[in-house]
């Protein structure tokens, strides 16, 4: 009987000679680091609610979801109808807009930070600005952020966000690394010694609920401690809540936690699956962007071509109508919350040593993590190295499960994220996706 991943090879023929030809294209053959695949990438043609097709016809159930962009489904009719009835009328302005007023006010009635919002095109870009913004406010430079979090991948962030996470990542000159200090997750003690000793730090991000979407988890009292201790020590505290922002709940993880940063970066379902983002936060920080300042060492530049463009404001608009009723998110945690104890469940029953954790509309499986006698579920990720958190213990296990998905129909990414569209019946075949998968890991010696 062939192995699972000759017959991935084998299946998706035509997604490898797609694959060969990228590579004469891009580093890689592809264009992000997230959608390398080994042996090679499927290729998707078109999606619609909580399904995409490949290009030789096969249908999976879609648990990317957008990279997290995606909170209702793919195509959602009331987005699919703004985006339309918008690109008839002009897709960019070149000026000021309405659509832009009322997108922003959504994010101003939605989320609790933003006093004041300033729209750019990527949570990469958000972050970037928010860091400025903070440096100017303070007359400060540093920046601390914490191992395993992701806030874009521009040079003050990008350090100890992906593993290895002690590894330097290349191209970014040494004075820049003096300004970014990478602190233990979910240790104020560190945070605290840190402030006390370094009066130049401008600012604190964090994903609030923990490094890569949950990967690396963050206990909400840390949220707490951290809103405390940058207060005391005149530091800004940013929320990264490019995922989290309108998916955890309509006024993201800060009112879901009721706590409240003094910036927020936003950018996925803020656009409503099309190009945008933005920072949102305190009048008094991002008024520094005012042409007015009259203090022209405090005004900060931004210019941009595509903020807050029409269609992106479109989109972004009938997506937030929808998001603030609570009904997506409601739907889409409990879709994954019933996903989790399932897999857990089909784990135990066969004694694999795996675990399974998450919260909100996302979840993890750690492999073979070493633990005697810990069911999936009773996995604490909080005792577990972070280090390991964001890396498969075991590679060869995490490729053949994701090829075996993928051959039962299934694009189950190492974060899977649920969103409004999965039904009931993409979770009982998920489930049996995934009993199949292993089924066949057994087989091939792998488990």
């Amino acid at each position: 009987m062939p192995s699972i991943i000759e017959r991935y090879e084998s299946t998706f023929a035509t997604d490898r000679e797609l694959s060969v030809q990228a590579q004469e294209i891009f580093p890689d053959g592809v264009t992000h680091d997230n959608r390398h695949a080994d042996p090679f990438s499927v290729y998707i043609s078109h999606a619609d609610g909580s399904k995409k097709y490949t290009i030789s016809g096969h249908e999976l159930i879609d648990f990317w979801c957008g990279h997290g962009a995606l909170l209702l489904s793919h195509n959602p009719p009331e987005v699919v109808k703004a985006v339309s009835a918008r690109i008839g009328q002009g897709t960019h302005l070149g000026g000021s807009h309405q659509l832009e007023m009322e997108w922003g006010q959504w994010v101003k009635d939605l989320i609790p930070s933003a006093e004041r919002v300033r729209f750019v095109n990527s949570g990469t870009e958000a972050t970037l600005m928010a860091i400025r913004l903070a440096r100017t406010f303070t007359g400060r430079n540093n920046v601390i952020k914490f191992a395993g979090h992701f806030h874009g991948w521009h040079d003050s962030v990008i350090p100890a966000a992906r593993p290895p996470l002690d590894v330097p990542v290349p191209g970014i000159p040494g004075a820049v690394l003096d300004n970014t200090i990478v602190l233990p997750p979910n240790d104020i003690d560190a945070v605290r010694s840190h402030l006390e000793s370094d009066p130049d730090v401008a600012i604190l991000l964090i994903e609030p609920t923990g490094g890569g979407w949950g990967a690396v988890p963050c206990k909400p009292e840390f949220l707490a401690d951290l809103r405390q201790v940058t207060s005391d020590h005149g530091v800004i505290l940013l929320f990264d809540e490019v995922i989290t922002g309108f998916r955890v709940s309509p006024g993201g993880a800060q009112a879901h936690y009721g706590i409240t940063p003094d910036m927020t970066t936003m950018a996925k379902i803020l656009a409503g699956g099309l190009p945008g983002g933005a920072v949102a936060g305190r009048a008094d920080i991002l008024d520094l962007i005012s042409i007015k300042k009259t203090d022209v060492e405090k005004k900060m530049p931004h210019p941009g071509t595509f903020n807050a463009n029409p269609l992106s404001a479109s989109a972004g608009i009938a997506t937030l109508k929808i998001a603030s009723t609570g009904e997506p998110q409601a739907h889409a945690n409990e879709t994954a919350a019933t996903l989790r104890h399932g897999i857990a469940k089909i784990i135990d029953d066969r004694n694999l040593g795996w675990g399974v954790y998450g919260e909100f509309s996302s979840f993890r499986i750690v492999f073979d993590h070493g633990i005697p006698g810990v069911r999936a579920l009773e996995f604490d990720p909080f005792t577990f190295d972070h280090n390991r958190l964001k890396s498969p213990i075991r590679p060869d296990l995490a490729r053949n499960l994701r090829c075996g998905m993928l051959l039962n129909g299934v694009d189950l990414p190492g974060t899977p994220i649920t969103m409004a569209a999965h039904s009931g019946d993409d979770i009982q075949a998920t489930l049996g996706a995934f009993e199949t998968t292993l089924d066949w890991m057994k087989s091939d010696g792998l488990i």
